[in-house]
């Protein structure tokens, strides 16, 4: 996996949305400083590999541990997709993760957002008739689901997401390499078993799925806060930089101090 850093200090693990990249935590890390920002390109994204049809939730997770460990990360947050991938490294890896910061949650085997399996079968479709970058952006961008209907309000952040997503392969669509993800399960007995001093953050007009996901998330794990953040929907760490900024800075600083305590 490609990994992308910037800046000095105790080093914090970001995770991106599905069909994202690194460069989309540019303003929150600009709104960050102290800290050493350490970006994942998950496989099929940005300047990493593929993703393999056949890798399983659990072996994405052991690959970002590999880096985590590498980079001394033990603070990680995680947006969308990437909180799927940061709840199964809690998981897994407690000896990694022991701040936890999770916004638009996703978690494995919760139903999915209705919408979702139509808008992934036309772009199947599209894929398949050789539509370019840009088309299949468009349509991934539309509504339902309505992941990116809170980026109507900002045109600059809409316009750069676009971009990102244009370059973005699409090679998932033709394999079906995220099956195995989908076949894997959260349980609430692994939920309750996260260590991690956990943050969820979700937005006021995020998606009912995903808010159901907040309070389980809430309700199981068992150093947990729930956080709605106003005026945003589900991209809300990228919707709003400035207040995630505050948020995530406040957790992961009263955390370290309680750690230490």
């Amino acid at each position: 996996m490609r990994v992308h850093a910037s800046g000095s200090g105790p080093a914090v693990l970001w995770l991106h949305g599905y069909t994202m990249d690194s460069s989309t935590w540019r303003d929150l890390w600009a709104l960050l400083p102290g800290r050493r920002h350490v970006g994942v390109d998950l496989p099929g994204h940005g300047g990493s590999g593929p993703m393999w049809p056949g890798t399983t939730l659990p072996d994405l997770a052991a690959e970002i541990a590999a880096v985590a460990r590498a980079e001394g990360a033990h603070d990680v947050v995680a947006l969308s997709f990437g909180s799927l991938a940061g709840i199964q490294l809690a998981v897994d890896a407690p000896d990694v993760v022991r701040r936890l910061v999770v916004a638009a949650p996703t978690i494995a085997g919760a139903p999915s957002e209705p919408g979702t399996a139509p808008r992934y079968r036309e772009l199947m479709a599209l894929r398949r008739a050789g539509a370019d970058g840009a088309a299949l952006a468009d349509v991934w961008m539309s509504s339902p689901p309505d992941i990116f209907r809170g980026t109507q309000a900002h045109p600059r952040l809409r316009a750069s997401l676009r971009t990102v997503i244009a370059r973005h392969g699409w090679d998932e669509l033709r394999t079906g390499a995220m099956a195995a993800f989908h076949r894997h399960t959260h349980t609430d007995e692994a939920l309750g078993a996260i260590r991690a001093d956990t943050l969820v953050l979700v937005g006021d007009a995020e998606m009912p799925t995903f808010a159901a996901n907040a309070d389980r998330l809430g309700g199981l794990v068992p150093r947990c806060r729930v956080v709605e953040m106003a005026d945003a929907g589900h991209l809300c760490l990228i919707e709003r930089p400035e207040a995630a900024a505050r948020l995530i800075r406040s957790h992961l600083e009263r955390s370290r101090a309680d750690a230490q305590a």
